[in-house]
């Protein structure tokens, strides 16, 4: 046997070797389907019953479709089942618990339905002449407030021009009364565009938030007001007059109003509702007096309400801590007293799935950990205790890889925080190909999830960082959380200001520099991908250097310029930069991909929503156009029908698999 044929022998071998430990990992490739996903738990009004909204996709199936079902599970653990044709969003518990009402599609727009927990029938309650946003029940059960646009029609395009100043749809705050058939009242006029809004604990008055005009970039202009439904006078909120007021809640005695506020006023006649401008605190108002203070603050600095305490003194709000995801602190109203953390977990709580029930006594969430799959818990609001109501995740195989938290130094000496995830057969004596996985935000952070899953937002998949692939393709997955990361405070989310690229760049580059290092990363075999920010991030980072072998940028901004007439929140970099791109555009330029696209020499695959109107298709059009035009290795794929990221099952499924195929690029 020649020496050419035993060395294709020896090469066949060792490439079957690896493609065997890789295959060690988990065994199967895009395994994401394997699981149900939770929406929404939410414990009823005397904490006897938790309603669960799951959806999941039939994992053996060859076309994915997500499947929904609304889970009620009692006091005894007796499960109720009802699988519903289209998804079920907001679920809302019946004031006396016999009933729930929840958001699905009608017949042509998106309405409220009910079904009896007893006998688990089920009617279409409101179709309204436009989507329903958003609901809420009464405290007494008599009626129902809701938010929808103003009249619309889903009719053909016109054939006229449009005017699209005036292309916009306010919406209003409305109210039925249960009991009188198709008896609805309009309570605002077109100059309120209502974003959120409570009950009275009487049933006497609503109190609500709204914008000054319509569109996300007004979205940090928010004021509040409160409706007398007897009178129907209007009452405005004082401290909101040269404050921003969101997120407005009753306390349970009636004697006072909680709301998010940013307490610095605002610089800008139009903002972004982003973190950069934001330092939220938690106020209340005196209902009686109409005086404002507010509470002590979360060490991140950006708290959301969740609900107040039973006994009126605390309100319990949602923040980001590092890697752990979000806490749950209370906020006394007594503003001397420090905010206390009363969630102490190691897991991940969803923060899309919490809710506080009717009584202000029983937390619902999702919660999942590094090895176990979501379930739905339940916990008493004081003390917090852990309790496990559904049992979805039974014959789902424990996941056992690890996920470490790791620190190191950036360029400029500044400790930066992050997680590495690595399989179950990890060896220490080995080097690994490293996928550097880039979040999304800026003001967003990696914590510890499921390692089964991706970046997720109910069914909102960002498919270029589901662990599992990754790890089955034969990476490990570094996940950084660079300056601009929320979890660390309002100081570490500004220190990105008007250097993206620059700063946050450093800190990822570091961090690989440092995996390098310590022997755990081969810096022959890098990759690097993420999707919003962390597509533009991964954009810029391949103009920046050639060390990677494959890249994959879902959604990121390409040219800050184009983005910014475009996009649906023009003032991003406004935000972002502190300027706009005529007064000031050097950093529009200097940091945007497009401007460096001749250096690009990574494998790219570029991934669009064509639907989306946060970060348009152009953007990726752009990139790939200079690319394909200069003859270098990239791909563009467009998610038909889909937003800012996929929800659809089946192009999420094929979108992982493209992933993968082109992530061999570094192998």
């Amino acid at each position: 046997m020649n020496r050419q044929l035993i060395l294709l022998l020896l090469i066949l071998i060792l490439s079957i070797a690896n493609a065997n430990e890789n295959q060690k990992f988990y065994g199967k490739q895009n395994n994401i389907f394997s699981f149900k996903r939770i929406s929404q738990v939410l414990a009823s009004p005397d904490g006897q019953q938790v309603a669960i909204n799951v959806f999941q996709s039939k994992p053996d199936s060859l076309e994915k479709k997500w499947d929904y079902s609304l889970h009620i599970i009692d006091k005894v653990g007796h499960v109720s089942i009802s699988n519903k044709i289209n998804a079920i969003s907001s679920l809302n518990w019946s004031p006396d618990g016999k009933a729930i009402a929840y958001l699905s599609d009608g017949k042509v727009f998106q309405s409220i339905w009910i079904e009896d927990v007893k006998t688990h029938t089920t009617q279409k309650l409101i179709e309204f002449k436009a989507d329903i946003s958003s609901f809420k029940w009464s405290p007494d059960g008599l009626s129902i407030a809701f938010t929808a646009e103003e009249n619309t029609t889903k009719s053909e395009k016109s054939l006229s021009p449009i005017d699209i100043s005036k292309n916009y749809r306010n919406h209003r705050l409305y109210r039925f009364f249960l009991g009188k058939t198709n008896t609805v009242d309009l309570l605002t006029q077109a100059n309120y565009e209502v974003t959120d809004f409570d009950w009275a604990p009487d049933s006497q008055s609503i109190v609500f938030s709204f914008q000054p005009q319509i569109g996300a970039r007004y979205s940090n202009q928010n004021k509040i007001s409160i409706l007398n439904l007897r009178t129907h006078a209007i009452k405005n909120v004082p401290y909101t007059i040269n404050h921003t007021g969101t997120q407005p809640s009753y306390s349970p005695d009636g004697k006072w109003i909680a709301f998010s506020s940013n307490v610095e006023p605002s610089e800008f006649a139009t903002q972004l509702n982003n973190d950069v401008n934001l330092n939220n605190r938690i106020c209340i108002l005196n209902n009686r007096s109409m005086r404002t203070h507010c509470l002590a603050n979360t060490p991140n600095e950006n708290p959301g309400i969740m609900g107040w305490s039973a006994s009126s003194d605390q309100i319990f709000v949602l923040d980001a801590y590092k890697t752990l995801g979000y806490l749950i602190y209370a906020l006394n109203i007594n503003q001397n007293i420090p905010s206390k953390i009363i969630s102490n977990m190691d897991g991940f709580i969803e923060p899309l799935t919490i809710t506080l029930n009717r009584s202000h006594e029983v937390f619902g969430f999702g919660y999942e950990t590094v090895s176990a799959a979501p379930e739905a818990f339940i916990s008493k609001s004081v003390p917090f205790k852990l309790q496990q109501v559904s049992h979805f995740q039974s014959s789902v195989k424990k996941n056992t890889g690890t996920t470490s938290v790791i620190h190191w130094n950036s360029s400029d000496g500044k400790v930066i925080e992050g997680l590495l995830v690595t399989p179950i057969n990890y060896n220490e004596e080995k080097k690994y190909p490293l996928f550097v996985a880039v979040h999304g935000g800026p003001a967003q952070a990696w914590a510890k999830r499921y390692l089964e899953g991706c970046d997720e937002y109910g069914q909102m998949i960002d498919p270029t960082t589901c662990l599992s692939n990754l790890l089955n393709l034969g990476f490990i997955v570094f996940q950084p959380n660079p300056r601009g990361s929320t979890g660390y405070g309002k100081t570490f989310r500004l220190a990105n200001f008007a250097d993206f690229g620059g700063g946050d760049y450093q800190d990822i580059i570091s961090g690989v520099n440092h995996l390098i290092k310590k022997n755990i990363a081969d810096p022959n075999h890098l990759a690097v991908g993420g999707w919003s920010f962390g597509g533009y991030m991964t954009a810029w980072i391949i103009t920046q250097t050639d060390r990677f072998k494959a890249a994959i940028s879902g959604a990121g901004n390409t040219d800050f310029i184009s983005f910014s007439g475009t996009s649906d929140i023009p003032d991003y970099y406004v935000e972002y930069l502190g300027n706009t791109f005529w007064s000031a555009d050097k950093l529009y330029i200097e940091r945007a991909p497009i401007s460096h696209v001749e250096k690009i020499t990574t494998p790219l695959l570029i991934i669009h929503g064509e639907n989306d109107v946060r970060v348009p298709s152009s953007q990726g059009y752009e990139l790939y156009t200079a690319l394909e035009q200069q003859h270098k290795s990239v791909k563009m794929l467009m998610l038909p029908n889909q937003g800012h990221l996929p929800t659809n099952a089946n192009i999420i499924y094929k979108s992982i698999e493209e992933v993968g195929a082109w992530l061999k690029k570094a192998l």
